[in-house]
């Protein structure tokens, strides 16, 4: 098993133990924190081994699902060294023995979205990546395509492999990280410009995704130059 999942490029495994240090690492985790064997990783936290406050953050994430909690294609910002940016959706699993959690297994999925867009998607699409500064909504974005909710939704994620809100989700961060990254602006301001009219709530969404605060991600950003 193990050796199947060294073959796939676009997806990180690991399995940790009930601390959450790593036990394993597929081939791509090791090669994305430039590690060249198991053993430079086995025994180490992630904080230990992510760059910044990101590490602190899934580690804090990993004590979470040891202790009961699910994490479910849970749509995050991976940053590596070098500053390489990626979307992913993770998923991690506790591993039980007797009714006592005894580790965790884990998988993320980086996401590439497709060049062409499905037919009935393309307005709908066209429309959130103009028009995601204003306060649009799952509905406005059906009707922009002519579907009902439901069906846009499964549209959404047949094509993307995301919910409509987790799409719309990444465009507004996606552009706060360019605002970030390139521009003085407030941070307030920023909120406002990626369709966030209450500022804790992007801070909140914001650090959902990427895992530091917006200020803190410039902060970071900028070291990395």
């Amino acid at each position: 098993m193990t050796g199947l999942l060294d073959v796939l490029p676009d997806t990180v495994a690991f399995v940790k133990d009930v601390h959450g240090r790593y036990l394993y690492a597929n081939r791509t985790l090791l090669t994305r924190l430039r590690l060249t064997r198991q053993e430079d990783l086995l025994g180490r936290l992630a904080q230990d081994v992510f760059p910044g406050g990101l590490g602190t953050t899934y580690t804090r994430q990993d004590a979470r699902v040891l202790a009961g909690h699910d994490l479910t294609e849970h749509l995050e910002l991976h940053l590596y060294p070098g500053g390489q940016t990626g979307w992913c959706l993770t998923t991690k699993r506790a591993l039980n023995e007797q009714g006592r959690a005894v580790g965790l297994v884990g998988l993320s999925r980086d996401l590439t979205l497709p060049t062409a867009h499905a037919s009935a998607l393309a307005a709908a699409i066209a429309r959130l990546h103009t028009g995601y500064a204003s306060p649009l909504g799952v509905a406005d974005l059906a009707r922009t395509a002519g579907l009902s909710v439901s069906a846009f939704e499964r549209q959404t994620r047949r094509v993307y492999g995301l919910t409509p809100t987790q799409l719309l989700t990444r465009v507004r961060v996606d552009a706060a990280i360019t605002l970030l990254r390139e521009t003085d602006q407030p941070v307030a301001q920023v909120a406002v410009e990626c369709g966030y009219f209450d500022h804790s709530a992007f801070t909140r969404a914001f650090r959902a995704a990427v895992g530091l605060a917006p200020r803190a991600y410039r902060a970071f950003a900028r070291r990395l130059g």
